[in-house]
């Protein structure tokens, strides 16, 4: 069962498909526990309420809904495991068609979702879209150097004197070796 709130990001189809070319806003924002994402392991968590802001444009026998949708995370820098957060800013852009007009237009099933009675529920599109686009494995900055394999200093604040030999074994055998110069 849908929440009253999710009724914003139903679109009456009837409506846009009478006049061609006519356009339908919807900007709404949705909890987390809304969209009921399930995020892999390792994914930031959304931190905050999901903003969409899409249009709907009608065409003769489909409508194309195009916009972003901005994901609020939180998560731990993937070197240094520092707490971070951000706004990832996608794209969305989906086509929509009523059932009976799919061959007529000549779209496979890849390029349009098939609409079943009157209504465009962009629910499940934004869950999949959030789902996909929330980061994985990010970091607090590009020049983050981690923390130590032997101390467990964090490298970004804290100098630390340890050397860390990273040494593949199957090599191990050349260093015996003495080369003639």
């Amino acid at each position: 069962m849908s929440s009253p709130s999710m009724h914003a990001l139903r679109i009456n189809i009837v409506e846009l498909l009478r006049q061609p070319g006519s356009e339908r806003r919807v900007e709404h924002e949705i909890s987390s526990d809304d969209l009921q994402c399930e995020l892999a392991p390792g994914q930031s968590e959304i931190s905050g309420m999901v903003s969409v802001d899409v249009t709907a444009v009608s065409a003769t026998d489909d409508v194309s809904v195009a916009g972003s949708i901005s994901i609020p995370w939180s998560g731990e820098c993937r070197r240094c495991l520092k707490s971070i957060s951000g706004i990832q800013v996608v794209d969305f852009d989906e086509r929509f068609a009523p059932a009976r007009s799919r061959n007529r237009i000549g779209l496979s099933d890849g390029d349009v979702s098939i609409i079943e009675g009157d209504q465009i529920d962009l629910l499940e599109p934004i869950r999949e879209t959030v789902m996909i686009e929330t980061p994985m494995s990010v970091l607090c900055s590009e020049s983050c150097e981690g923390i130590c394999d032997v101390c467990g200093a964090d490298r970004n604040n804290d100098s630390c004197e340890c050397v860390v030999v990273i040494r593949d074994e199957r090599w191990a055998a050349l260093d015996a070796l003495e080369l003639d110069d």
